[in-house]
């Protein structure tokens, strides 16, 4: 049986008008996160860490709220087709708060166990009550009683229709990789993408090294183990509050990704040497390239956003070696200048780190790539003139698409006869491609899906 809103259309009691107040719990955070998501296109994290904020939340609810709205984003597809056939005129008809409260609970009792239904479906009511009113805590009430009476069934077949209802992935994103690697390919892509990413940290500070810090978060209470190729990463399993350790409040250690220290590691940089991050916010690599040059160097980091260059000049204003600038890189260097090194961490359509903002994958299109290939290759083009001859260019991508890595650069050397691909001579941290790329992604590398190649200039 399929409902809809004119099946309670009983009238409302009137209500005095009050101030409406924020949510006070998990799930009416997790319901305003997903509103700012969809209608504001804001980004999944920092809205829910400001949401949970104002809240008030412990740990747990928190903990609640953030797996709500990940598993919400995730699995979108997935839920509306489990809970289409129970809603007469459509999801896409339905009013937009009430079908993010039926996603919220349709994810509970699809996808967590422990939360039992009577609970999720109670729930869902309640918060449809405050939300929108008694009509709609009955429709949310009809349409849940019907989803748990009957069993979701998910379509069958290798085409893309199907396998993107099954793993909850734009068609034309399977479409991709169907054409790359055939069907089990595409589940693989997908699946890996849906999978939670783990807490990737790397030794950062007064640090000493790895094994130092991993003794020291286990003495917090951590369960730690190295990253597969970084030499600097940890993947924190577990532990009590991990920002809120002494380990983290001392600077020990900077949240970053395998991946994104993997790019740091082919770039290479070396004490004494004048290096340029073109494209610097948030600053993760150039609080890595830092370390790695010690006191002895200069790094300068430029963005062309005004307030991601004030709230990364606030963040390095300790790092004596590192000079910030609000600057558009596709200009070229400041004061056309030259540099050892050149790292161009390129605007993208940032498809490699679905895992981590899933968000992403809802507001990408073909038309996306593109825009970002041209920007790409004027950035490139400009970048190439800041590098010393004799020195090197590393471009990367926080993509997996063939069009913004590796087409990009072999375009751009056909452009560059005066560049060539330089793999690192032997490095046992870098899983390089035969052509001597970076190209990582998450089911066969763990990491965030990324692609980077070093260029050289020729003397």
């Amino acid at each position: 049986m399929s409902y809809d809103y004119d099946d309670y259309d009983r009238p409302e009691r009137p209500r005095r008008r009050r101030r409406r107040r924020g949510p006070r719990d998990a799930r009416g955070v997790a319901l305003l996160v997903l509103g700012q998501l969809e209608e504001e296109d804001a980004f999944l994290q920092p809205a829910l860490q400001s949401a949970a904020s104002r809240a008030g939340l412990d740990p747990r609810d928190r903990g609640l709220a953030l797996e709500l709205v990940m598993g919400v984003e995730r699995w979108r597809l997935r839920l509306d087709h489990a809970l289409a056939p129970h809603v007469r005129r459509g999801l896409d008809e339905t009013e937009p708060t009430a079908r993010r409260v039926l996603r919220i609970a349709a994810y509970q009792l699809l996808f967590l166990d422990r939360i039992p239904a009577r609970a999720a479906v109670h729930s869902a009511v309640e918060l449809a009550r405050a939300s929108m009113g008694e009509r709609t805590a009955g429709f949310v009430n009809g349409v849940l009683r019907g989803l748990t009476r009957g069993e979701a069934i998910m379509p069958a077949g290798d085409d893309a229709p199907a396998i993107s209802i099954r793993t909850s992935t734009p068609e034309w994103l399977v479409e991709r990789w169907l054409a790359a690697g055939g069907p089990q390919f595409a589940v693989d892509m997908a699946q890996a993408h849906n999978r939670p990413a783990p807490l990737t940290i790397r030794a950062a500070g007064d640090a000493p090294d790895r094994d130092a810090l991993a003794e020291r978060l286990r003495a917090e209470g951590a369960s730690v183990h190295p990253t597969r190729f970084a030499p600097d990463g940890l993947h924190i399993e577990h532990h009590p509050a991990p920002f809120e350790g002494a380990a983290f409040r001392t600077g020990w250690w900077q949240a970053q990704d395998e991946a994104s220290q993997l790019v740091v590691r082919l770039l290479d940089p070396r004490p004494g040497e004048q290096i340029w991050d073109a494209c610097a916010a948030p600053g993760g690599k150039t609080r890595y390239i830092s370390r790695l040059m010690g006191d002895d160097g200069a790094v300068l980091a430029t963005d062309i956003h005004p307030d991601k260059a004030s709230r990364l000049e606030r963040a390095l204003r300790h790092r004596p070696v590192v000079e910030v600038r609000r600057h558009d890189a596709a200009d070229g260097a400041p004061d056309a200048a030259r540099f050892d090194r050149v790292l161009l961490d390129a605007p993208c359509t940032a498809l490699g780190i679905m895992r981590r903002h899933p968000e992403i994958k809802w507001r990408r299109g073909p038309a996306d790539i593109e825009q970002r290939v041209a920007l790409q290759r004027g950035l490139l083009d400009a970048a190439a003139d800041a590098v010393k001859p004799g020195g090197a260019l590393v471009y990367s991508v926080c993509s997996d698409t063939p069009e913004e890595g590796p087409e990009q650069v072999a375009a751009f050397v056909a452009r560059h006869p005066d560049f060539a691909l330089e793999p690192p001579a032997s490095d046992p941290t870098l899983p390089l491609e035969a052509d001597g790329t970076l190209r990582l992604d998450p089911h066969r590398h763990g990491a965030d899906g990324f692609f980077a190649a070093r260029l050289r200039r020729k003397d």
